[in-house]
């Protein structure tokens, strides 16, 4: 099976990229997807977090509520690295999970959307990483666009973020997103049978 991994910075098109793999018959998974799904009463993330953070984070439907664990992430020391040290092991494990349980067709491959792929380490469960780029101008563009925000608040949310110039040193393959949706996904096209070659050529 092959497992690709698809990541970049905000604003970049992961989702774009990652539905031209879906249009090639591929398995698609997504971290921010699974992310709340370990997060769900019943699941042992929920328990972990309300156990640490208590019961104000707990809403009146059960759900975590949202708004007051991050009010807690931004005004208490640590929190944050507390929360990431609960979830991200999870996160990892479910997402190993998923690819393997996942049923599969024709193409014996899967996608997974991971924004934070390298910031995770989470490099070895790819066989291929790709990284989608777009200029800075056209990201922080989009960005503001998608969250209803400022320029410089989206700038502010791309300086946070790993450089995309250090994501594009750690990648397989490049996927560049500066035009058409069409385009990119020609490009996916191109590299998916560049890979599934090159998978045949090994055997």
């Amino acid at each position: 099976m092959l497992k690709i991994g698809v990541t970049g910075s905000a604003g970049s098109g992961k989702s774009l990229v990652c539905e031209g793999f879906r249009r090639l018959g591929l398995v698609i998974l997504n971290c921010d997807e699974i992310a709340r799904q370990v997060v769900t009463p019943g699941q042992a993330a929920y328990d972990q977090v309300v156990k640490a953070f208590g019961p104000g984070v707990v809403a009146l439907d059960r759900t975590l509520d949202r708004p007051a664990l991050r009010h807690i992430i931004l005004t208490t020391k640590g929190s944050r690295e507390q929360l990431e040290s609960i979830l991200h092991p999870v996160i990892i494990s479910e997402t190993v999970k998923q690819m393997d349980d996942a049923v599969y067709s024709k193409q014996k491959s899967c996608a997974v959307e991971v924004p934070l792929l390298f910031e995770l380490g989470m490099e070895n469960l790819f066989d291929v990483v790709v990284v989608v780029t777009a200029a800075d101008s056209l990201l922080v563009d989009r960005i503001a666009v998608r969250d209803g925000v400022g320029r410089d608040s989206a700038e502010k949310l791309l300086a946070i973020q790993m450089p995309q110039s250090e994501k594009v040193q750690k990648a397989d393959y490049i996927i560049e997103n500066g035009g058409t949706p069409e385009a990119v996904f020609k490009s996916v096209g191109v590299l998916y049978r560049k890979l599934v070659n090159q998978r045949l050529t090994k055997k």
